[in-house]
């Protein structure tokens, strides 16, 4: 059997025991009806459709008015909670390194960041590598935090009770951590000290 250049490669044969889960878990799909919590099982749907819509709400509020990406305002509170690394941000905030590298690198170019040497490096020609909170930086984590107080207490005064609940598990996710003096710099001090 000759493989065209436009034929897609072959599948590789299945794993017999995780072909054999699937048949067990199509079965039991197969033999089941909805139960009578069926209402129960839709609401905690529709609950997490208004969490995620109230999510957008507060994380696109604070983006507009700080002109910073929720990845970049996540980034800088790693910083300001004691990262120093691009690869420390992206294990505390959930990026991929590359992505956490260029996230670290624009906020460097817009001055919240700076780059700084590990306190052992030896040559001094090489490109720093750590990073710590500029003046600047530490301005913007402070301006994010209040404006994600005052959208939560400006949506908070027009809700009821189940929507403030909800409001309430959004603005969790949304937390950006409290801005607290926590040691700035993992591989010491910053260049500016």
């Amino acid at each position: 059997m000759s493989i065209q250049q436009d034929d897609p490669p072959p599948v590789p044969a299945a794993d017999p025991d995780e072909t054999d889960l699937l048949s067990r878990a199509r079965q039991v799909l197969r033999g089941t009806t909805p139960g009578s919590g069926l209402d129960a099982i839709l609401e905690l749907d529709s609950d997490s459709a208004q969490r995620e819509q109230a999510r957008r709400l507060l994380v696109g509020g604070v983006e507009e008015l700080t002109g910073l990406r929720l990845g970049e305002l996540q980034a800088l509170t790693a910083v300001a909670e004691g990262a120093d690394h691009h690869r420390t941000v992206a294990r505390l905030t959930g990026q991929a390194d590359a992505a956490s590298a260029a996230t670290v690198s624009g906020l460097v170019r817009k001055g919240l960041l700076s780059r700084h040497h590990h306190p052992n490096e030896r040559n001094a020609d090489a490109s720093p590598t750590l990073v710590h909170l500029t003046p600047k930086g530490e301005a913007v984590l402070v301006q994010s935090e209040a404006i994600r107080i005052r959208l939560l207490d400006t949506v908070a005064q027009t809700l009821g009770g189940p929507e403030l609940d909800q409001m309430r598990i959004a603005a969790d996710a949304l937390n950006l951590g409290a801005h607290r003096d926590l040691p700035r710099q993992i591989g010491g001090a910053s260049a500016a000290c």
